[in-house]
């Protein structure tokens, strides 16, 4: 509510980056309410210039160049919690070039009709391993030195040389870092990088980090306190990684290998075995039997080779239970792609004899033909939503239209992957109740062509798919909460 909005027409804007080079902040509504639609101002950074001449002569047999292909980001500090970023309140943008370079770049729109240019970080200094900026920023608070400081983490980014189609992906030469940056300076906090050398307040370094990590960073507050204490992401040569960010002095802030489930697997071989991870994991707190963990789940597939022309790898969906959920307590697990129980043929629910070892979590496979996770899941009530591309799925809608394949959506157990939808009703028996129990019951094809992005969850109990058909969840989303009044001891 500023500048003549009101609580019942708020002042609301919209960030939206183009391959035209600028990011464009477009105002909602106008003081009146009528819808506007107007482009309040746009931001060219200076790396997205150079491929203007090459939009504007839009020639034959030229690739069309990437520009400011990233996705905007935005930290809020609303100190008062009134919904209004009032004087001497925050709210900041960061966005990354993803395949048009390697640079970051933050704005103060705490006015947001008279942005400022707060900082960039490139491929320099500091930041000397960074490549392509795909990981989309995370904000929010760390804990350092003691001041709950805003911050903005992302991955190193992509090393073009995962491209190469041709036989087994190799080490990068960049790429292959985390980083922790103040938010209001872009000065670096903390790194991660491969390396063998001792750790100071701003460098952690391992021996394994050797593949680049285009993906985002899932983020956690581990032990409630409004603060960033972990990080946990997925790479190109098939690693689930966790940074713990935990107390207040960076010198104790580490990097550890959760899980090996690509070409550094044991025993792994060619380019089956060649998984790589490019959307960030989702992190669920539960419990099994032996106690609490972490549920990580991330499903593997080269997004820049949707097609396998670089040859079939065989991809999977995984959860990897974290037990060492204790902020600080990270270490190596060792844990591989065979560590982890197969429930592919979903014999916990149609089998009579099941040998699937869930202790550490469980795989499966992603069995059609070049099928591949291309998105970030999310779980809701116990149940994990997620989706896959099939290249060669579908049929063109006619001759002269090219085919995009398919995208499927599956929902399965947080703790079995078992079908917990009746997604297929032929396997149902004639008469009988509807049921969810057969191994197709786990996914449905989606009525929309081409890689499908992730599911939404619309509170409490609905998800969009990627078609935009709204599916209702039978799940509870109120819990019983007891209380008690601690009356004065003298009455």
């Amino acid at each position: 509510a500023r500048g003549g909005y009101t609580a019942g027409n708020p002042a609301i804007y919209l960030a939206v980056a183009s391959n035209d080079g600028f990011l464009h902040f477009i105002r909602n509504t106008n003081v009146g309410g009528t819808e506007s639609g107007e482009e309040v101002w746009a931001f060219m950074p200076r790396a997205t210039m150079g491929g203007l001449k090459t939009l504007r002569a839009n020639a034959t047999g030229v690739p069309h160049p990437y520009s400011l292909d990233g996705s905007p980001v935005a930290y809020i500090e609303d100190s008062n919690f009134n919904g209004s970023i009032e004087p001497g309140e925050k709210a900041y943008l960061f966005i990354g070039l993803r395949r048009a370079g390697k640079a970051y770049y933050a704005l103060d729109i705490s006015d947001p009709e008279n942005p400022t240019l707060m900082w960039t970080i490139d491929k320099s200094g500091a930041f000397g391993e960074l490549a392509n900026t795909f990981s989309n920023p995370r904000v929010g608070l760390v804990n350092v030195g003691g001041t709950a400081t805003p911050v903005v983490i992302f991955a190193g980014g992509y090393d073009f040389n995962k491209d190469a189609r041709v036989g087994v992906g190799t080490n990068d030469s960049e790429g292959n870092a985390i980083y922790v940056v103040d938010a209001e300076t872009g000065s670096l906090i903390w790194k991660a990088r491969q390396g063998s050398g001792f750790p100071t307040s701003m460098v952690f370094e391992h021996p394994d980090l050797v593949d680049s990590i285009p993906s985002t960073v899932s983020i956690a507050d581990t032990d409630g306190d409004v603060m960033i204490d972990r990080i946990l992401v997925g790479d190109t040569g098939g690693n689930v990684w966790r940074a713990d960010l935990a107390g207040p002095d960076s010198a104790n802030w580490t990097l550890t290998l959760l899980a090996s489930l690509g070409r550094h697997a044991p025993g792994a071989a060619g380019k089956s075995d060649d998984r790589r991870f490019f959307h960030r994991p989702d992190i669920v707190p539960t419990q099994d039997e032996n106690g609490v963990y972490d549920a990580v789940l991330i499903g593997s597939g080269d997004r820049p080779d949707p097609l396998d022309q670089g040859g079939l790898t065989s991809n999977y969906f995984y959860m990897i239970k974290d037990r060492n959920v204790i902020p600080g307590s990270g270490a190596d697990a060792g844990i591989g792609h065979d560590s982890l129980g197969d429930v592919t043929d979903n014999c916990l629910q149609e089998g009579s004899v099941c040998t699937a070892d869930l202790a550490p979590g469980w795989r499966l496979e992603l069995e059609d033909n070049g099928e591949k996770s291309l998105a970030t899941p999310v779980t809701i009530g116990g149940r994990v939503f997620f989706t896959t591309y099939l290249p060669s799925g579908g049929s063109s809608a006619s001759a002269c239209a090219p085919s995009e394949g398919l995208g499927r959506l599956y929902a399965v157990s947080l703790h079995d992957a078992s079908s917990v939808f009746n997604y297929d009703t032929s396997t149902d028996e004639p008469g009988g109740p509807d049921v969810g129990t057969t191994k197709s019951d786990r996914s449905s094809e989606l009525n929309a062509p081409g890689i499908p992005a992730e599911v939404v969850s619309i509170p409490p109990n609905r998800i969009l798919r990627p078609d935009l058909q709204i599916e209702t969840l039978d799940i509870n989303t109120r819990w019983r909460t007891f209380w008690y009044l601690e009356e004065d001891s003298d009455l």
